[in-house]
């Protein structure tokens, strides 16, 4: 009973939570197009989940993908009905939707790590701390989200409380991530180095700066820790700006450094 009355506290169904689905499913839908683009035969897709390289993480990055989809495009599905007063949706039907979406999720934001080591050729890739960096851009980006459609849309209070205390963890996280785990551990080889120096000193030394440290980092902590909560969904704004910056010069960086 204190379990299904917290998950109706929580996941009290307004019309945020029915947007909230919707920005879900529409980044996931949009991230999955972006990457059938980037194959060299995007029609051969079908062909990855026909005839699968089950150790390959483009693979199994299409089953999360896939997964998350149809797991929250049947809770957004749901909550829709519920918002619309076609359905009454029970608490525990929320709290089983939760945890199979949290799962998915996880593996959803992470799977890039697996599937970037499997490229050989792009040593800065490689970074044994590649998993945390997505789980904890992954977490500020979700968290943030919420904090921008409770400006439009108010959550429950409950949810808000927690988005903002997740988005704060997962910049705190981040930031040490960023500074302790990325910038403070030398790179394993030549290649490496030369591709972390093109992201923070050459080419993309502005996305680097100003969008990890600056916008993605500094900015929204100061705004949460000096400024009234009120002014949260402007800090989820710089940070996820910021983290889109950095991410494009993680990405890019390491394809300027010639193979051989």
């Amino acid at each position: 009973d204190d379990i299904e009355s917290a998950s109706q506290t929580v996941f009290k169904t307004t019309l945020a939570q029915v947007i909230g689905g919707a920005v879900g499913l529409f980044f996931v839908a949009a991230t999955t197009a972006l990457l059938i683009a980037d194959l060299e035969r995007p029609e051969r897709f079908l062909y990855i989940l026909l005839y699968p390289q089950t150790k390959s993480w483009l693979f199994r990055g299409a089953l999360l993908l896939i997964g998350f989809s149809t797991v929250a495009g049947l809770w957004w599905a749901l909550e829709l009905a519920g918002h619309l007063g076609w359905i009454e949706l029970q608490p525990i039907i929320r709290t089983l939707f939760a945890w199979l979406t949290i799962g998915f999720a996880l593996g959803a934001s992470v799977y890039t790590a697996f599937l970037f080591a499997q490229a050989e050729g792009r040593d800065l890739w490689q970074s044994q701390t590649l998993p945390i960096h997505l789980l904890l851009g992954s977490t500020v980006a979700g968290a943030g989200a919420l904090l921008l459609i409770h400006a439009v849309s108010p959550l429950s209070g409950p949810l808000a409380t927690l988005s903002l205390w997740v988005f704060s963890a997962g910049l705190v996280g981040s930031a040490l991530n960023l500074f302790l785990g990325e910038l403070g551990i030398s790179p394993a080889s030549e290649v490496a180095a030369r591709g972390a120096y093109e992201m923070s000193h050459g080419t993309f030394k502005v996305h680097f700066w100003l969008g990890a440290v600056v916008l993605g980092h500094l900015l929204p902590f100061l705004i949460v820790v000096a400024l009234p909560v009120a002014v949260a969904p402007a800090a989820a704004a710089s940070a996820i700006i910021g983290l889109f910056l950095y991410e494009y010069a993680f990405v890019m960086a390491p394809q300027r450094v010639p193979n051989s």
